[in-house]
C-alpha cells in the first residue's frame, strides 16, 4: 500500500505563489475584481496559504495589527473607505483640482475622486499592481475579523468596546480609567492569549501602564508562560 506524502510547507508556498499569479494574470484580462467574486476568493485563499511575514498572524483569528500598520503607510489616506480603487497611468490628474495624496512610506500618486472612488497611478508595471493587489486583499481579510469582533447583529450594531474606540479616535475624546480598565477586560475576554503590548498598542498606552491597570483589576491572572499562556478572567 502506497503512503499519501504529506506536501511540505515549501511546497505549498511555491503553490499558492503560483495560484497568485494565475488569479493576477487573469484579472490584469478582465481589468477588475470583486473582493467576494471568484477572483478575489482565489487571491485571498492564495495569500492565507502563502501568509508572507510582512503580513504577520493572517491566517489565524486574531487581528493582524503590525500588519495593517504595514500596508496603511504604503496605501493613500482613506481608501478603506472607498468602494471602487482604479488602477491607471499617469492620466493627467496632476494638473486637475484633486488633491495628491502620497502613502507614508511608497511615492505613489493617488487621488480621491469622490468619497467612494480612489484612483491609484501605476508606475512600476506589474509587480506594484501584485503590490497592490495584495496589499487590498489582505486590508479585506483583516477587515473581517474586525468585523466579526465587533458587530453585534446584521443592523451593524457594534460592542461597546469599539464605540469606546471611534470615541477616542475620531473625537479625541479621553477614557476614564474605569472606562479603560472595562476595555482591558473586554479585551482579554475577546482574545485570551492577547498580549500586554498588543493592549498597550490597540488602547495607546504603554506596556507598563497596562500592567498597573491589570493589577488594579485584580481579578484577572496569567496562566502559564509566554506564547503558550493564556488569560483567566475570575468573574
Amino acid at each position: 500500500m502506497s503512503k499519501i506524502k504529506k506536501r511540505t510547507r515549501a511546497q505549498e508556498s511555491s503553490n499558492a505563489i503560483e495560484l497568485l499569479y494565475i488569479s493576477m494574470r487573469h484579472l490584469f484580462s478582465r481589468g477588475f475584481y470583486k473582493p467576494m467574486g471568484v477572483s478575489g476568493e482565489s487571491l485571498r485563499k492564495s495569500l492565507l496559504l502563502l501568509r508572507p511575514e510582512i503580513y504577520g498572524s493572517i491566517a489565524e483569528e486574531k487581528t493582524e495589527l503590525n500588519g495593517l500598520l504595514y500596508v496603511l503607510e504604503r496605501l493613500p489616506e482613506g481608501i478603506e473607505e472607498c468602494q471602487f480603487i482604479n488602477l491607471t497611468a499617469d492620466e493627467g490628474y496632476s494638473n486637475s483640482h484633486f488633491t495628491k495624496i502620497v502613502p507614508k512610506k511608497r511615492r505613489r500618486n493617488c487621488y480621491r475622486i469622490d468619497k467612494d472612488q480612489m484612483n491609484i497611478e501605476v508606475t512600476r508595471g506589474r509587480s506594484e499592481i501584485y503590490d497592490i493587489l495584495t496589499h487590498l486583499t489582505f486590508l479585506y481579510i483583516e477587515s473581517h475579523k474586525i468585523a466579526d469582533k465587533v458587530l453585534i447583529n446584521n443592523d451593524r450594531e457594534t460592542v461597546r468596546e469599539w464605540e469606546k474606540l471611534k470615541d477616542v479616535v475620531l473625537h479625541h475624546k479621553k477614557l476614564s480609567k474605569d472606562e479603560i480598565l472595562l476595555l482591558i477586560k473586554e479585551k482579554i475576554r475577546a482574545n485570551n492569549k492577547i498580549t500586554r503590548k498588543e493592549i498597550a498598542r490597540e488602547v495607546g498606552l504603554s506596556v507598563k501602564t497596562i500592567s498597573n491597570y491589570i493589577k488594579d483589576i485584580g481579578n484577572i491572572k496569567y496562566v502559564g508562560r509566554g506564547e503558550n499562556g493564556h488569560w483567566e478572567i475570575d468573574e
